[in-house]
C-alpha cells in the first residue's frame, strides 16, 4: 500500500460517516481522524453523536481535545466556538503523519466540510498585518466593524470587498455573511494560501434519499433526548460554560440551553432537575420538533457545500465504498 494516501468521509449529519468509517478501518488498518468541529470539545457528547463505543478497538483521533469555551488562536474565529479551522488543520496533519509512520491508513470521517476542504487542498494561514495596513493605507480603505458591515447592503459588502487586497477567487460574492467574514478577515491582516499536500486522498461521501435520511435524523433527535442532553446541556450550565458560546456550538446546544434557563427563570428549578411534569410540558415537545426541522435544513447546506466538490465519490452502502478504497490503494 503507498503510505501517503488518505481516505475522508464526508456526507450530511446522521448519514451513517462513522458506521462506515470504522468498518473501512477494520478492513484496511486504519485509524480516524475526526473532522468534527464539535467533537472537539469535552462534555459535548450526546448531542454531537459521540459515541465512542461505536469506534469497536479502531483508534480515533482528535475528539475531546479542548475544554468547551477554550480559546486557542488569535486569529478571526472562522469556525464556532474558539477553535479555528487552522487549528484542526495543524493538529490533524501531524496525526496523519503520526498514522503513515505506523504503517497504518488515515481515515478522515466528519461533517464540517471547511476542515476537509482546507485539508485536501492545503490551506495555510499567513499573517500579513503590516502588508495588509499600507495597501489599505494606500487604497485609503475604512476598517469596519462588525456592527458596521451588518447593516450594509449587499453591493455596499460588494464595494468594499473589491477595494480590499483579497485573494479568495472561490468566495460567494452573493452571500453577505461570508463577504463579511472574508473582509473582517483581511482587515485582521489574515491571508489564506494553498500548498499542495503531500499525500494522495480519496474523498468518498455518503448519499442518501431525503425521506430516509430526515427519517435517521428524527430518530437521532429522539435518542438524544432518551440519552439524556437535557442533563448534559444543564451540566455544561452549571459548571459555567457561557450560554453565549453553547449558541455558537450549534443549533440542538442553542435552543435546548435556551429552554434550560426559561425553565429555571419561570418555574424557578435545578436546571438538572427534570421530573415528570417538566418533560411534558409543551414547550419541550415544540422545541424537540423545533430541532428535527432545524436539523433537516442543516444536513440540506451541508449536502449543497459537499456537492460543490466534483472529486467526492458518491455511494450508498459500505460495498461500493470498500471497492473505491481497494482501487485506490492498489
Amino acid at each position: 500500500m503507498n503510505k501517503r494516501k488518505i481516505i475522508c468521509i464526508v456526507g450530511p449529519t446522521a448519514s451513517g460517516k462513522t458506521t462506515l468509517g470504522v468498518y473501512l478501518a477494520k478492513k484496511f488498518a486504519g485509524e480516524i481522524i475526526s473532522a468534527d468541529s464539535r467533537q472537539i470539545y469535552k462534555g459535548l457528547n450526546i448531542g454531537t453523536n459521540k459515541d465512542l463505543e461505536e469506534y469497536d478497538g479502531v483508534k480515533y483521533h482528535l475528539i475531546d481535545i479542548c475544554d468547551p469555551g477554550a480559546e486557542f488562536t488569535p486569529a478571526p474565529k472562522f469556525l464556532m466556538g474558539g477553535f479555528t479551522v487552522f487549528d484542526w488543520v495543524k493538529m490533524a496533519r501531524a496525526v496523519i503523519e503520526d498514522i503513515f509512520s505506523r504503517g497504518k491508513l488515515p481515515i478522515v470521517v466528519g461533517g464540517t466540510g471547511l476542515y476537509i476542504q482546507a485539508l485536501v487542498e492545503g490551506f495555510e494561514q499567513q499573517n500579513q498585518k503590516s502588508k495588509i495596513k499600507h495597501q489599505n493605507d494606500k487604497l485609503k480603505c475604512k476598517k469596519y466593524s462588525r456592527e458596521e458591515l451588518n447593516e450594509k447592503l449587499l453591493e455596499e459588502l460588494q464595494e468594499i470587498h473589491d477595494k480590499l487586497p483579497t485573494t479568495n477567487d472561490k468566495l460567494d460574492l452573493q452571500n453577505p455573511r461570508r463577504l463579511i467574514r472574508a473582509i473582517e478577515k483581511t482587515q485582521e491582516g489574515i491571508r489564506i494560501s494553498k500548498k499542495k499536500p503531500n499525500f494522495e486522498v480519496l474523498q468518498i461521501g455518503i448519499t442518501l434519499p431525503r425521506p430516509d435520511l430526515y427519517g435517521k435524523i428524527d430518530k437521532k433527535v429522539d435518542k438524544w433526548f432518551s440519552e439524556g442532553i437535557l442533563e448534559e446541556v444543564g451540566g455544561l450550565l452549571q459548571s459555567g460554560v457561557d450560554p453565549n458560546w453553547l449558541n455558537k456550538i450549534g443549533l440542538n446546544y442553542r435552543l435546548i440551553s435556551e429552554f434550560l434557563i426559561k425553565i429555571q427563570e419561570t418555574r424557578n428549578k435545578k436546571q438538572t432537575n427534570f421530573n415528570d411534569e417538566i418533560l411534558k410540558t409543551r414547550e419541550l415537545t415544540e422545541m424537540k420538533q423545533e430541532i428535527k426541522w432545524k436539523t433537516h435544513a442543516y444536513a440540506r447546506r451541508q449536502m449543497t457545500w459537499f456537492r460543490r466538490f466534483e472529486e467526492i465519490k458518491w455511494v450508498e452502502d459500505k460495498k461500493e465504498a470498500k471497492k473505491l478504497v481497494a482501487e485506490f490503494l492498489k
